[in-house]
């Protein structure tokens, strides 16, 4: 599976493989997303509900 980094500041999808700062992942929905920091994952999956 293929995870992405959804950026806070453009919400563009980066793969994670791309991005050093992409350590924290996530499952939200059932989808699995990486972050940079606890506080993105957060405020995404906030916005998400």
């Amino acid at each position: 599976m293929k995870t992405f980094v959804k950026c806070e500041m453009c919400n563009a999808e980066i793969p994670a493989d791309k991005c050093v700062f992409a350590t924290h992942k996530r499952v939200i929905d059932g989808k699995e997303y990486v972050f940079c920091c606890v506080r993105c994952a957060e405020a995404f999956e906030k916005k998400k509900k």
